[in-house]
């Protein structure tokens, strides 16, 4: 019976969430107590989960009988492997620390209880992806992830921001998801399993191929739109109008994380098509730079640190594209800890400033809010890569594996620069200066609940790059190190500093306007172009030809037919003698006229 405790993991969220929503949700301080002690709980047990199984072996979860149908067997159950205990460990340990944040910035809101069912299914989702054992099953949590983020993103229901902000994360997912449940059925026919643990084994032999190749990119479909990669990227920016707290969990430690997790999962069968890895590998590259050039023309603090996220997760995929996963999961454990302090921090400022979050009306923070501001220069050192906090060593292992590829080493460290200009931008107009308005005029401290989650993460991002995380969480696939790498990308990271601190120091007003950054590159308005007015226009041709024809024509001709035919035969069918001896005597001298001109009559 112990060997089944580790499904204690998945399902304490799974019935808070329930029991919240069934039975609990008048109470909110029950409620809210209720999913932080069950997230409090799967945090303890992964730990205990982790710290039972350490070293590099596998504990042992017996699995459950699930499908066996047509050669496809998929049994749920839980996997034990290093991988999953650590990330398991850092889903609950995180989604805990954002629980105790939400219980004081959304204290006096009216729905909370609504909010905490839903941050528990949420964590329930995450924590089925993380412990997931084959693909069928990852891709179920992975569908209930989805679920989760657009209940969460769109959870005041009042903005009418919000819900067109859930309806197009969901809507761009789905997309990404289609891929994957196709790459998902090639796998099964190209390998006969669906089993994580069985694929080392079974692509041994498989020759390369296209459909080898085609396989990987639907399977990296799933990728580009739970990590929100490019093109697949424009609906995490607008998942800011969810609360902060949501924004923090989506960017730590949990759905934008969940595309790395999977590609290091299924890296054997990547593996076996060099243009796969390369096509991942130029992805990340590209997309580490791209967002980090909008972020230095936003001004709304939450989009900024969103654009550094896209970022920040395209170092990962490019460093599984090099084949180098665990340099990933090092810098998504790191990342982690910083951007889920960035976010709560940017939370405390918002909160503090009474929901303003445009980074122009703040100012002069660093005297009213010095622990907040001390918390985000901390994260935003992790996020520049700036030794010793841990940001620094999870890059430095990233940037060696480029050394080979001066393209990617050149995009990955061009990105670094513009990472540290628009942090550094952000610091100097939102902490720095006089304030700008009466909000930040008096803007304030959160209570203990919101300092005392950023305190922890501050200190995590201080001493996390201090561990050897990659090798605990057994994976070997490391690229050797080269010392330009290091200097280079440091150099780099420095140097963006210097411009932002010419340009942003003392200034009321930004100098630049670069339109073609202000506007995202303008991807959302070509999409809006390209696909949702094709896709009206087609609509608008589909309803006319339905009006015009179906309806018009051949519904209702059908009936105009029907009821002249009927019409018609009423006349025939009319009930009097004389008319019907008339028809019968007109009928006989058409027959005689007939027969007469045949030549019968005759």
């Amino acid at each position: 019976m112990l060997a089944y405790t580790p499904y204690l993991i998945l399902l304490l969220p799974l019935l808070a969430a329930v029991s919240i929503r069934f039975f609990l949700h008048p109470f909110p301080r029950v409620s809210v107590a209720v999913s932080t002690f069950a997230c409090l709980g799967s945090f303890l047990g992964s730990l205990a989960f982790l710290v039972l199984g350490s070293g590099e072996g596998v504990f042992a979860v017996p699995s459950l009988p699930w499908i066996e149908w047509a050669g496809l067997r998929a049994n749920f159950g839980i996997l034990g492997d290093p991988l999953a205990r650590g990330m398991a460990t850092l889903v609950s340990g995180v989604a805990f620390l954002v629980h105790l944040f939400s219980i004081a910035y959304l204290e006096k809101d009216p729905s909370r209880s609504r909010f905490f069912a839903e941050l528990s299914l949420f964590v329930f989702a995450m924590l089925g992806i993380v412990l997931a054992d084959n693909l069928v099953s990852m891709f179920i949590f992975w569908e209930l992830v989805g679920l989760s983020s657009y209940l969460l993103i769109g959870f005041w229901v009042e903005k009418p921001a919000a819900g067109a902000a859930a309806n197009k994360a969901f809507l761009v997912n789905r997309v990404g998801d289609f891929g994957f449940i196709l790459g998902i059925l090639g796998a099964w026919a190209l390998l006969g399993t669906v089993h994580f643990a069985d694929f080392p084994a079974r692509v041994i032999g498989v020759a390369p191929g296209w459909a080898v190749t085609a396989i990987g990119l639907g399977l990296f479909c799933g990728c580009l739109g739970k990590s929100a990669q490019f093109p697949l990227h424009v609906w995490l920016p607008d998942s800011m109008e969810g609360p902060t707290p949501v924004s923090s969990l989506l960017h730590a430690a949990t759905m934008v994380v969940a595309g790395v997790y999977m590609l290091i999962r299924i890296l054997p069968i990547l593996e076996l098509s060099q243009t796969t890895m390369m096509t991942i590998a130029w992805v990340g590259g590209l997309m580490t730079l791209f967002p980090a050039l909008i972020a230095c023309q936003q001004n709304d603090l939450k989009r900024i640190l969103a654009y550094s996220t896209l970022s920040e997760i395209a170092y990962m995929v490019m460093a599984v594209g090099l084949d180098v996963p665990g340099s990933a999961m090092y810098h998504l454990t790191t990342h982690a800890f910083f951007k889920c302090l960035l976010f709560l921090a940017a939370g405390s400022v918002i909160h503090g400033c009474h929901e303003e979050q445009n980074i122009w009306k703040m100012g002069g923070l660093m005297k009213r809010m010095p622990f907040t501001a001390f918390v985000f220069l901390v994260g935003s050192l992790a996020l520049c890569g700036i030794p010793p906090i841990s940001g620094f060593w999870s890059k430095d292992a990233i940037f060696a594996a480029t050394a080979h590829y001066p393209g990617l080493a050149a995009l990955s460290m061009v990105a670094g620069f513009f990472t540290s200009f628009f942090m550094l931008r952000v610091i100097l107009v939102a902490f720095t200066g006089e304030p700008k308005n009466e909000a930040a005029r008096h803007a304030h401290e959160g209570p203990f609940l919101m300092i005392a989650p950023m305190a922890v993460l501050a200190l995590l991002t201080l001493v996390a790059g201090l561990f050897p995380i990659e090798k605990f969480l057994g994976q070997t696939h490391q690229g050797g190190h080269a010392a330009w790498t290091l200097w280079i990308s440091l150099i780099l990271a420095l140097a963006g500093f210097i411009p932002a601190y010419r340009l942003y120091r003392n200034a009321s007003h930004d100098p630049l306007h670069l339109l073609l950054l202000q506007n995202k590159f303008y991807v959302d308005e070509f999409y809006q172009r390209a696909l949702v007015r094709t896709q009206d226009s087609f609509a608008k041709l589909v309803d006319a030809f339905e009006g015009w024809v179906v309806r018009g024509f051949l519904v209702r001709g059908s009936g105009v037919v029907a009821r002249a035919s009927g019409q018609g035969l009423r006349l025939v069918q009319c009930g009097q003698v004389q008319v019907y001896a008339a028809v019968f005597i007109l009928g006989v001298f058409f027959l005689i006229g007939w027969l007469w001109r045949g030549g019968v009559l005759r």
